[in-house]
């Protein structure tokens, strides 16, 4: 009987390697708790904690802010800076994105959802696409849109998801 082999090329094991760190990576920060000081926001919906031996970046569940290039970009940025840069706050992984980064409820140390926060400020849009049953972020961009604060008295008021796509 004949043996058949197969060999390897650098490409394959390259392949294999990063499959299984999103693979682990995915399953290992659902349900994920802690504890951290807010070291840099990235941007409207992105943070970082200090790590070891690199940042945790952790986007906020939930919601999706104007992207930097974006009208309101980086307003959005500054109302996230505002609430949380430098605190101590809570998080909450509920999922993995495609870039590996972390997707949480972060809680303030008010007590107060920061995504929350965010949509309430006119900061961030409800990601209906992530958090269908959401209905509180719902609710709050409603008020928000209403009530024109934030990114919703500067139009044109273009989702980020739309942008993105667009570019």
């Amino acid at each position: 009987m004949a043996t058949i082999r197969f060999r390897w090329s650098n490409r394959g094991y390259i392949a294999i390697g990063v499959v299984t760190v999103a693979i682990a990576a995915a399953f290992g920060f659902k349900g994920e708790r802690f504890e951290g000081v807010v070291v840099r926001v990235i941007d409207g919906d992105t943070i970082a904690f200090k790590g070891d031996p690199r940042e945790v970046v952790v986007r906020i569940f939930g919601i999706d802010a104007p992207e930097m290039d974006q009208t309101w970009g980086m307003g959005a940025k500054m109302a996230m800076g505002t609430l949380c840069m430098g605190e101590t706050v809570h998080v909450e992984v509920v999922d993995v994105d495609r870039y590996t980064r972390r997707v949480a409820r972060v809680t303030l140390p008010n007590g107060r959802d920061l995504g929350e926060e965010l949509v309430m400020l006119g900061a961030a849009w409800w990601s209906r696409e992530y958090a269908p049953r959401y209905e509180q972020l719902h609710q709050l961009e409603l008020g928000a849109r209403e009530t024109k604060v934030g990114l919703w008295n500067h139009p044109p008021c273009i989702d980020p998801a739309d942008w993105r796509r667009r570019r």
